[in-house]
């Protein structure tokens, strides 16, 4: 069963689909052992290469992101998912995803906020809206489009779930018993959380967004 997390996030890229073309470059992502329900959209664009520190999963390009063996501006978009909170130095690599980005090109951005600590390898940092903002424009990035991701139900639910994962007794009868309605009110919580999309602004599970060079 997904998380309330890896449903918006799903559900953001999915909706990106029609805007994806070209030569993309995915950052972080991983050709084998996919999480979640999106998959690129091979039939409409050129190419879609991964690049991963990684090996196990099959990366066309095993390397560090600050530095990617490509020609400056190669690639019409990127996608940069859950993958910023896990870099040292996150600055350096959007740097370095603006250099290979054409001019109108665009990329795709997600980032956790109120989110359990989840090291893969490490886990770095948590950032607002404004710093994302922030950082963008000062790489170059002309415009930007920054959205919540989900509210207050979004986040208890999923960190109802890290509590169950982490759990000293996992495994027990009240474990099982957690880990069941967990599963049986993830619709639930999902409806309801549209109910209180004013709190998303303050208290959400993370930010997706848009950028265009």
């Amino acid at each position: 069963m997904p998380t309330q997390r890896r449903h918006l996030l799903d559900d953001f890229l999915n909706s990106e689909i029609p805007f994806m073309y070209g030569d993309i470059l995915d950052i972080g992502g991983k050709k084998a052992d996919k999480r979640g329900q999106f998959r690129p959209p091979l039939h409409k664009v050129s190419s879609w290469l991964y690049v991963n520190i990684d090996q196990s999963t099959k990366p066309d390009f095993c390397c560090s992101a600050e530095s990617i063996p490509l020609p400056d501006e190669s690639i019409d978009g990127f996608l940069l998912c859950e993958v910023l909170e896990h870099l040292e130095n996150p600055e350096a690599v959007i740097k370095e995803i603006y250099r290979l980005l054409k001019p109108g090109g665009r990329g795709w951005i997600t980032m956790p906020f109120l989110y359990q600590v989840h090291a893969d390898p490490h886990d770095y940092q948590r950032w607002t809206n404004t710093k994302l903002d922030k950082v963008l424009r000062e790489v170059g990035f002309s415009q930007i489009k920054i959205y919540p991701m989900g509210g207050v139900l979004a986040v208890i639910h999923d960190l109802w779930y890290s509590t169950l994962c982490r759990s000293t007794k996992r495994g027990s009868f009240l474990n099982k018993v957690g880990f069941y309605l967990w599963r049986y009110t993830s619709t639930w919580f999902r409806r309801l959380d549209k109910n209180f999309e004013y709190t998303q602004d303050y208290i959400t599970t993370g930010w997706k967004l848009v950028a265009t060079k």
